[in-house]
C-alpha cells in the first residue's frame, strides 16, 4: 500500500491534537528577540520538542496504544507515522479478517500466517480476541479452533488468560458433553502450566464443572474434577478461592442426595470460607446457607441459623453479596419457620449498600420458588423495597434477572396476581409516570416467557 499524502492532509485525526507542530511565524511578524548567548549553551532553554522531532521508535511506541479500530486513520498523519505503524497496520489487517472469518478452513489460514509474520507474542491480542467472537459461527471444527486459540492465548503475557476465560465462558454454552470434556481436560493442563501467583483460569473451570452429568458410577467424571478443583483451593488466591468456593458449592447437588460424601463436603467447604478475611466471605456464606436442604434433615436448621448469623456479622457490602442466595435456604422449613426468618431479615434490609440493592432484591424475591405461597406476597414487597427511589431502570434490571432465572416462568396465574399486585404498588408508591407503569405492565408476556 503506497502512501497518499492528500489522503494524510484531508485526514487528521485527535491522537495528534495535543502535538501540535511548530508554529510557523507570520511574515508580518517582527523578528524574534535575540536569546542571550548564555542561552544558546543552554539545551533546555531551547523550543520544546514536538511531535515532528520524534523519532521513528517512539512514534511506534504511541501506535502500540491506539484501539485497534482506530490505527488506519492514525497511520495518515505523516509519512514517518505511516511507516513507524507499518507492524500494526498488519495486525490491524489481521483484526478485520478476524472480524469476517466464517469457518474452520478460513481461521486456520489466518492463524498459520501470523504464526509467520509476528514475532512478539502481545501482538496475537486483538486478532485473537476476534477470533473468539467468531467460534460461534462455525459448524464444524470449533473444536480444534478452541484448541488453538486457547493455546496461543496462554503465550500472550497479559492478555491472555483473560481471552482464555472468555473461551471457556462462552464455549460451555454450545457444547456437546463428551466434547467439553474433551476441552476441559486441555484447558485444565494448560491451566497447571502456569506460574503460581499468576492469573489464571481455575474459576471459570469451576464454573465449567457444571456441564458434566450427575456424579454415578456410569460418569464418575464429574467427581472426579470436583475434586480436583476442590484440592486446588488451598494454593489459589484469595479472590479465586472468593469465586470458587460458591461455585463448587452449587455443584454439590450434582451428587446423589444420599451420597455420603456431601456432608463432608459441605463441611469442608465452610471450613475454606471460614478462613477467608471477612471482605471475601459473603458470597460463599450466601451459597453455603442456600444449599443446608443438601444436608442430613437434622442438621439443616442449625446449619441455616448458623450461616444466617455468619453473614449478619460481615461488614456491609459482604451482608448485601450474602443475602442475594441466602434466603434460599428457607426452602426446607415449615411456614411458620420461614415468616420468622423473613421478618428477622427484614430488620436488617436497610445495612445493604445502594449499589448490591437490585441484587438483593433479586435474591429476596428468588426465595418465592422455595417458601410457602401464602409468604411469597411478603418477598416481593422485601426484595422490593429495596429498590425505593431507585426507579423504572433498576425495577426492570431486577424483572429481567428473575425471568433469566426462571423463577418468572414458572409462576401460575393465581402466584403472577400477587407478583403484579406487589409491583403496579411498587411503581405507585415511587411515583412513575404513566408512560413508565404501562411499559412494565405491556411486558408482562416476555416476562412470563420462557428463559432463552
Amino acid at each position: 500500500m503506497d502512501f497518499d499524502l492528500n489522503a494524510a492532509l484531508n485526514d487528521y485525526q485527535a491522537y495528534i491534537y495535543a502535538l501540535e507542530a511548530r508554529p510557523t511565524p507570520a511574515a508580518s511578524a517582527p523578528p524574534p528577540p535575540q536569546l542571550p548567548s548564555a542561552a544558546w549553551a543552554n539545551p533546555s532553554a531551547k523550543r520544546p520538542t514536538t511531535y515532528q522531532d520524534l523519532p521513528t521508535e517512539v512514534i511506534a511506541r504511541i501506535g502500540d496504544y491506539v484501539p485497534v479500530q482506530d490505527v488506519m486513520p492514525f497511520s495518515t498523519v505523516d509519512r514517518r507515522t505511516y511507516y513507524a505503524m507499518q507492524t500494526r497496520r498488519l495486525i490491524h489487517n489481521y483484526w478485520q479478517r478476524a472480524k469476517q472469518a466464517a469457518t474452520f478452513q478460513s481461521i486456520h489460514r489466518l492463524l498459520d500466517e501470523m504464526d509467520g509474520t509476528l514475532a512478539d507474542p502481545a501482538q496475537y491480542t486483538e486478532p485473537l480476541d476476534a477470533l473468539c467472537q467468531r467460534l460461534k459461527t462455525l459448524k464444524a471444527g470449533r473444536t480444534r479452533v478452541f484448541k488453538r486459540l486457547f493455546a496461543a492465548a496462554q503465550r500472550i503475557p497479559q492478555d491472555g488468560v483473560q481471552i482464555q476465560k472468555a473461551l471457556l465462558l462462552m464455549h460451555r454454552h454450545f457444547t456437546y458433553e463428551r466434547e467439553w470434556m474433551e476441552l476441559f481436560d486441555f484447558a485444565y493442563a494448560l491451566a497447571e502450566q502456569r506460574e503460581p501467583g499468576q492469573d489464571n483460569v481455575w474459576p471459570e473451570l469451576a464454573l465449567g464443572l457444571s456441564n458434566f452429568s450427575l456424579d454415578t458410577p456410569e460418569t464418575p467424571e464429574f467427581a472426579q474434577w470436583y475434586y480436583k478443583i476442590l484440592a486446588r483451593l488451598p494454593s489459589l488466591s484469595v479472590a479465586e478461592q472468593a469465586q470458587i468456593i460458591p461455585t463448587l458449592t452449587r455443584l454439590l447437588d450434582k451428587f446423589n442426595q444420599a451420597d455420603p460424601r456431601i456432608p463432608e463436603l459441605y463441611t469442608l467447604l465452610h471450613d475454606y470460607a471460614l478462613r477467608l478475611p471477612p471482605s471475601h466471605q459473603g458470597a460463599s456464606v450466601g451459597a453455603l446457607a442456600s444449599y443446608v436442604w443438601q444436608l442430613p434433615e437434622a442438621e439443616q436448621s442449625a446449619r441455616y441459623v448458623q450461616m444466617r448469623d455468619w453473614a449478619l456479622s460481615l461488614p456491609d457490602d459482604q451482608w448485601g453479596a450474602a443475602l442475594q442466595r441466602l434466603p434460599e435456604g428457607l426452602g426446607s422449613f415449615s411456614p411458620k419457620r420461614q415468616a420468622q426468618e423473613l421478618a428477622l431479615l427484614e430488620r436488617y434490609l436497610g445495612r445493604v449498600p445502594t449499589a448490591q440493592r437490585p441484587q438483593a432484591a433479586v435474591g429476596l424475591i428468588r426465595s418465592i420458588y422455595f417458601i410457602n405461597d401464602t409468604l411469597a406476597k411478603r418477598g416481593w414487597q422485601q426484595g422490593l423495597s429495596l429498590l425505593n427511589g431507585a426507579g423504572e431502570a433498576a425495577l426492570w434490571e431486577v424483572l429481567s434477572e428473575l425471568r433469566a432465572n426462571g423463577v418468572l416462568w414458572r409462576r401460575n396465574n393465581r402466584q403472577w396476581k400477587v407478583a403484579m399486585g406487589e409491583i403496579t404498588r411498587f411503581m405507585k408508591a415511587n411515583h412513575f409516570s404513566k408512560p413508565a407503569q404501562a411499559r412494565i405492565q405491556d411486558s408482562v408476556s416476555w416476562l412470563r416467557s420462557r428463559p432463552d
